[in-house]
């Protein structure tokens, strides 16, 4: 594993956020990125997306990310194939993905093994259509990283070409400072990236709030910071069903969406405090009124949905 210590040392000072787990973790995530879209096949194919991109390329660092996600972008490629022929090429696909993914934990020192077989490492989920890699710190116990792909989704508005920011972006470092750091500078700057608009951001926000087991802080302040830039739920309703109904063939989002439909309550878990601590603004009383006016807004669209058995 690389020594980020001196370097996190840097961006902490510079920055002025004192966690440096949570920065380690950041130049990961960003080495990651770069490098994924350094491949001209994923810069062709690949959609950044998620509250990281929110952070990354959109608002800053409002909070600290913990995963990468991204979609496939050409779905066409799936069209017209036989159930078998498309698992097969979805698999097909996964594997080249695991495989740059493999040569970029190796470049950094984290284990992964792009087995797909190997559910430590690949986990696939709805029919094929989504893959989850696990990539681990040597030296965390239950230092784990997830990069997250859709390979099958329905896309509604056009993505963008976006710089993807870090926490030294617009700050000034000394001539000492670039060269004696200069590696990880190199793995830790801007990068160019395939973006999701936020509008489909917002819709696969609420998307994961109504079909997730357990709803998370981070989802809902993701919400807030899109509805502080203009982006009310309640615009979006119909783009938000159209994703939803595209995850009820899954029994397990059918069931999460039944008991969520009962049991909705989006303030629970805002005293949870690894969600608190991935903050970097205190959750303030706007907030506050923001995830009431949420639970009203999200309730009406779940009036909406019909799930079928």
């Amino acid at each position: 594993m690389r020594d980020y210590s001196e370097f996190i040392q840097l961006i902490a000072e510079k920055s002025k956020i004192g966690k440096p787990d949570l920065i380690e973790r950041d130049v990961i995530l960003h080495t990651i990125l770069k490098r994924m879209y350094s491949s001209n096949y994923f810069a062709q194919n690949y959609i950044f997306k998620g509250g990281t991109c929110l952070v990354k390329c959109y608002f800053g660092y409002y909070r600290f990310s913990v995963d990468l996600d991204f979609t496939f972008m050409n779905q066409e490629k799936w069209g017209g194939l036989s159930k078998r022929s498309r698992r097969k090429a979805l698999v097909g696909e996964a594997q080249k993905v695991g495989d740059l993914i493999e040569a970029i934990a190796g470049y950094i020192g984290l284990e992964f093994n792009a087995e797909l077989q190997n559910r430590r490492y690949v986990e696939f989920g709805s029919g094929s259509k989504m893959v989850t890699y696990k990539l681990y710190h040597p030296c965390k116990e239950g230092g784990m990283i997830k990069v997250q792909v859709n390979l099958v989704e329905d896309i509604i508005f056009e993505p963008r070409r976006l710089t993807a920011r870090t926490l030294l972006s617009g700050i000034s470092l000394s001539e000492n400072d670039k060269l004696y750091f200069y590696d990880f500078l190199d793995d830790y700057s801007e990068v160019e990236v395939l973006a999701y608009d936020p509008r489909e951001i917002l819709a696969e926000k609420v998307r994961a709030i109504l079909t997730r087991r357990v709803q998370k802080l981070r989802d809902f302040y993701d919400l807030y910071l899109l509805y502080q830039h203009g982006l009310r739920i309640a615009d979006y309703k119909d783009e938000i069903i159209r994703k939803v109904v595209s995850a009820m063939n899954y029994e397990k989002y059918r069931e999460n969406l039944r008991r969520n439909r009962n049991l909705f309550n989006a303030g629970f878990n805002v005293r949870d405090e690894y969600e608190v601590y991935l903050l970097n603004t205190k959750v303030d009383k706007g907030f506050t009124e923001f995830l009431d006016q949420t639970v009203e807004d999200i309730g009406r669209i779940l009036d909406e949905i019909k799930i079928y058995p």
